[in-house]
């Protein structure tokens, strides 16, 4: 179910029904991020009607939020992206005790860097950001990120190529390929990324994340910076849709869900904000959204229930060696007006 905000302050929680038995649930979340079914059955066990709405980019999320719109009770930031919205007091504090199903997480994800000892998040996917092509192109797959960055091959696929319509996957990608790190402060660097979209940007179809994987369906494109999910999803539709993790490394990412400070301040937005988080964490559950959103789940307990084809497959989830050349975005600090300056550049060329 999506609603659209009465205006750009709040969301409009008349025109979707009233409150009455187990109330509303607003729910801000990325396109096609969860399992459909999930909701009804949410709505029978506890009469809680979940209303959703989506964003396209963990900036526009931010912006929202940092702009003063009210009325979003869950919402599902990125790794960087929490850091960033608990330094501006946007997040609520989480109380473990109220989370029946916290248990179930594998303990790589239970104190990450972002949000030590998930203070304030629970993870809901996890993933990585790498290459989608086409086997119809390749004899061997492409391994590097070259055949998106380096002008000689990306003339190659000119007007084929999409980028992700996201500042900092993006810019990391190219930090990445350049050897750097993929949350650099450091203004040179961020000049040498800047530079390199930039040479190759005449080869681009377009900078996209809501529909990529459509393009490549429809075989309008051919090569894609994508999430991995994504590309999985499209794989659905044409078998010859592949994704790969480039040798030089990837951005790893952690999706979570949060609830904000907003629904924090009234106890019964709150109540049924813990009942969300804890239901999407139970096992059965976690493990249904894993099997239609084909990311992989941080949910330990929810392993057997996962689709066998989806666990062994290393591009979702990684071995040791390819784990170990896998990113975090970090939050940048100051630097990010930078970041803006720079992609509004790339943008506006």
């Amino acid at each position: 179910m999506l609603t659209e905000p009465a205006d750009e302050g709040e969301v409009d929680t008349d025109e979707v029904g009233s409150e009455e038995e187990g109330g509303i649930l607003y729910f801000y979340n990325w396109s096609e991020y969860i399992a459909p079914d999930i909701y009804t059955q949410f709505e029978e066990e506890t009469g809680i009607i979940v209303v959703e709405e989506n964003f396209f980019s963990n900036e526009d999320l931010y912006a929202r939020l940092v702009s003063g719109a009210t009325g979003y009770d869950v919402i599902v930031p990125s790794d960087y992206m929490v850091a960033m919205m608990i330094e501006d007091g946007l997040l609520a504090e989480l109380d473990h005790n109220r989370l029946e199903n916290i248990g179930n997480l594998y303990p790589t994800f239970t104190n990450p860097p972002f949000d030590p000892n998930m203070g304030h998040c629970l993870p809901y996917f996890w993933g990585t950001s790498g290459i989608g092509f086409n086997w119809e192109d390749w004899d061997e797959a492409p391994g590097s990120w070259a055949y998106i960055f380096d002008p000689e091959l990306a003339q190659n696929f000119s007007g084929q190529i999409s980028l992700l319509d996201d500042m900092r996957e993006v810019f990391g990608a190219a930090l990445i390929y350049l050897g750097y790190s993929a949350s650099t402060t450091d203004e040179a660097e961020l000049t040498e990324a800047r530079d390199l979209i930039l040479g190759i940007k005449e080869y681009i179809h377009s900078f996209e994340s809501n529909t990529y994987e459509d393009l490549m369906i429809s075989g309008e494109t051919r090569l894609s910076q994508g999430w991995s999910g994504d590309i999985f999803f499209a794989q659905a539709e044409d078998w010859n849709i592949d994704y790969i993790i480039p040798r030089e490394g990837a951005l790893m990412w952690v999706d979570n869900l949060c609830i904000t400070a907003d629904a924090a301040a009234d106890p019964e937005r709150l109540a049924r904000a813990y009942q969300w988080l804890d239901f999407l964490n139970r096992p059965d559950i976690a493990a249904q959204n894993t099997n239609w959103v084909w990311y992989a789940s941080p949910n330990a307990a929810a392993e057997d229930m996962i689709d066998p084809d989806i666990l062994s497959y290393p591009a979702i989830y990684p071995d040791e060696e390819t784990f170990a050349r896998l990113q975090y975005l970090g939050s940048v600090g100051d630097a990010i007006e930078i970041y803006y300056r720079m992609w509004t550049e790339i943008k506006m060329e």
